[in-house]
Order: C-alpha cells, then sequence, then structure tokens
C-alpha cells in the first residue's frame, strides 16, 4: 500500500472547499505495512478548540493511514471515536474490514464544537471504546488508542490516563507542539508522542506512527551485559511512604534481568542528609540477594542533594575498583521529587561525557527546570505524576534500558564506561 505525504502547504477558504483535490498536491509514496494484531481507536478532538480546520486534518489523516497501512490480510482493526464534551464511537472498531468502506465511513463524521474535555474522553475510551471488538486468549491483540488533538484538555487529564494504562491500553498522541507537555502527560512517554509546527507537517507522521503500533520493547535484558546503578532520592521531601513506593518499583524493574556477574550487575545509592551506597554492582551476585538489599536500603531523611549522589556514583561506585566492567554498557536511573536537583546538571553531563547513561524518572504533578536540566536530552526523562503511579511507567523504563535509547548516540545503542578509576 502507499502512503502520500504531503509536501504542500495545506489551506483553507471556505467549508466546501477546505481541502484541495489530491491532484493538486506533491506528494510523494511510501511503502508502509502494519502486520502486526491490533485493535486501534483514533480518538478525534471535534472540540471548538480544535477548531473545524484542526478536526478536518485529523480526519484526512486517518485515511491516509488505513490507506497506506491496511490489506485484505491485515490483522489490524481500526476505530474513530470524536470528542469535545462527551465520546462518539462514530466506526467501532473492527466493523469495516474493507479499506474503502472504512474511508467512506469517515466522511460522514461531524464536527461538533464545545469544550475540549480530553481526560473524560480518555476514561470513556478506555471503558467502551473497543466494545464487542475485545478478543480473548492467545488471540488477544495490542488495544492502542491513538489521541489527535490540537487544543488543551479543560479537565484534569492525569488520572484519566493513568485509568486507560492500567487496562493495558497503549496511548499514542499526535498533536501541535504547543500540546506536547500535555500529550507526554497522557502517554507517559516522550516516546509515545508525536507533534508537528506547522499544519502540513501532520501527515508526515504516518510512517512514524505505523512504527509506533507493531514496535514492542522486548521483556528485559536477559542476555544483555549491563552496568546498572538505582539512585534514589530519600530526602525529607519525599518521605518514607513515598521511598517505599521507590524500593517496591526497582524491585519490580530489577526482577525483569538477568543478575549475575556475566548478565546485569545492579546497585544502589540512596541520598538525603548524605549519600550512602546501599551496595554496589559486584556485592550482589543473585537476584535474590539484589531483592533483600532493595528492601533494606536505608530512608535518610534530611535535605538531598542529587549533584552529590551523581558524584559519588561517579566516583566510587562506578569505577572498576568497585566492580563496574570494563566495555560494559552503564546506566544510572535517578528516581526523585525533584527538589535538590538544582545542583545535578554538570554532575549528569560528567557522567555521560564519560560514557555513563542518566535516564530521570521525575515524580509530582509539575516538573522543576533543574530536572529538566538534570534530564538532558528530551528522551532521558520519564514524568510520572505520583509515586502511586510508578508500576504504570515500568515498560517506558525497561524499554529504554534494553532498547537501545540511550542519552546519549553509542553504537548500538551501547556506551561504555570508564575503562580505569
Amino acid at each position: 500500500m502507499e502512503a502520500h505525504v504531503f509536501q504542500k502547504d495545506w489551506t483553507a477558504t471556505s467549508a466546501s472547499a477546505r481541502w484541495p483535490l489530491e491532484g493538486r498536491l506533491t506528494v510523494v509514496a511510501l511503502k508502509l505495512s502494519l502486520e502486526c494484531r491490533v485493535d486501534l481507536l483514533f480518538l478525534l478532538d471535534s472540540s471548538a478548540g480544535t477548531t473545524l480546520d484542526g478536526f478536518l486534518r485529523a480526519k484526512v489523516f486517518v485515511k491516509r493511514f488505513v490507506r497506506a497501512v491496511l490489506s485484505e490480510d491485515s490483522r489490524a482493526r481500526v476505530g474513530v471515536a470524536t470528542y469535545s464534551r462527551e465520546l462518539l464511537v462514530a466506526v467501532p472498531v473492527g466493523e469495516y474490514q474493507d479499506v474503502p468502506d472504512l474511508v467512506w465511513s469517515l466522511d460522514g463524521i461531524p464536527f461538533r464544537g464545545g469544550p475540549t474535555l480530553t481526560g473524560s474522553a480518555l476514561r470513556q475510551a478506555a471503558e467502551r471504546g473497543f466494545g464487542s471488538a475485545t478478543r480473548t486468549g492467545q488471540d488477544r491483540p495490542r488495544r492502542v488508542v491513538v489521541l489527535l488533538t490540537e487544543s488543551h484538555s479543560e479537565d484534569e487529564v492525569a488520572g484519566p490516563a493513568r485509568h486507560a494504562r492500567a487496562r493495558e491500553l497503549l496511548l499514542l498522541g499526535v498533536g501541535s507542539e504547543a500540546v506536547r507537555a500535555e500529550l507526554e502527560e497522557i502517554t507517559g512517554s516522550p516516546k509515545h508522542v508525536m507533534v508537528y509546527s506547522d499544519p502540513q507537517d501532520l501527515f508526515n507522521q504516518i510512517p512514524e506512527l505505523q512504527g509506533k503500533l507493531c514496535s514492542r520493547q522486548r521483556p528485559g535484558c536477559r542476555t544483555q551485559a549491563l552496568d546498572l546503578v538505582f539512585m534514589l532520592d530519600t530526602s525529607a521531601s519525599v518521605g518514607p511512604e513515598n521511598f517505599a513506593q521507590m524500593q517496591s518499583f526497582v524491585r519490580s524493574c530489577a526482577l525483569q534481568f538477568e543478575v549475575n556477574p556475566d548478565v546485569t550487575q545492579v546497585g544502589l545509592v540512596v541520598y538525603g542528609s548524605q549519600v550512602q551506597t546501599a551496595f554496589g554492582l559486584d556485592t550482589k551476585p543473585t537476584r535474590a540477594a539484589m531483592l533483600r538489599a532493595i528492601s533494606q536500603a536505608p530512608y535518610l531523611g534530611g535535605v538531598g542533594s542529587a549533584g552529590t549522589a551523581l558524584l559519588h556514583i561517579y566516583d566510587k561506585v562506578m569505577t572498576v575498583q568497585r566492580g563496574a566492567r570494563p566495555g560494559v554498557p552503564k546506566a544510572v536511573v535517578v528516581l526523585t521529587g525533584g527538589r535538590g536537583a538544582e545542583d545535578a546538571a554538570v554532575p549528569a553531563q560528567k557522567l555521560r561525557n564519560n560514557g555513563i547513561s542518566v535516564l530521570v524518572v521525575g515524580v509530582g504533578p509539575v516538573l522543576s527546570e533543574g530536572l529538566r536540566r538534570l534530564a538532558g536530552p528530551r528522551d532521558s526523562l520519564i514524568h510520572v505524576a505520583a509515586y502511586a503511579d510508578l508500576r504504570y511507567h515500568q515498560d517506558v523504563l525497561i524499554e529504554w534500558l534494553c532498547g537501545g535509547e540511550w542519552g546519549n548516540p553509542h553504537p548500538q545503542g551501547c556506551p561504555h564506561g570508564r575503562p580505569s578509576a
């Protein structure tokens, strides 16, 4: 099948002539396919904030996408819902197997106007967006919601998005640059967001969306060598209950790795009133020993300095003398609420300059500027609204660690630590 990516400015005149004929466009043909088993619901913003023009763009995007990637033997099923004040399932998932019929059905979906209640729409999509299309057992597909919007939500989105992800829905966001931050909050990861700065660039997202639908992270680094250090904020600003949530998250993540001296080594550093190595890379050679040590890590309280903790890792943890292996990929995962991160950007860059990747998991409703500077590259920051929601972001973290998506560019995603101290 062919995808036509627009290379000419989109123009709008009257409501009856908002879209130029395809024959007047300069297009580039792309060969795409969608071979994975997926139930896909496009969620189109039909509110006054996105406007009629934006809504029409979104409908054409869906038409182009299904023409490009669906075929008679496709294992994907597509549906379309719109929202403003409430969700309307215009095309139930799986109702049309024939691509021309599906495309024709989109023409009759009206623009509705009204408020932009994205949060409400996400909750309703999770509960009834897939309807009777649900498949069970070994035939159960991946279920994906693709949100298309150009407008900020007028209701709260974090809770409904967590609700949707908890129901094992993959959320992907496509929208204008203005709503990037909100889409990242909804999807849970910058990697699940596709943005455009100019309306015509929307259609250039078609190949990227196709790739995201069928890509799956590996279930942990079962055979990949890795030196991994978790760095936990245990300051008074976090509190003992939230620290316990961090410990549970780290234990769950660590279970995804084959822990032994030849494959994955794990270390843990905590910081608050002081910086302390809970256990080093070469001190817990088995998974059971590591899990016990994570549970026994101390809560320190006091005022923490993320920068001091990172320098501690650089000098006293990620060294050959303390068990780091030359030539093995190295990563530090920082979990913090954000306070005490003002001094961390330079130490983090020192680690990156020496081939040690740094990923920041920032917890809280708003990310501080200090955390953003600490994270550096956009793909090296995971925003979590609350400590209780950490579990919903485990897959994103494991994908980052195991899928070659490192903070710095290295061949095959394998940054190299210092060969000597």
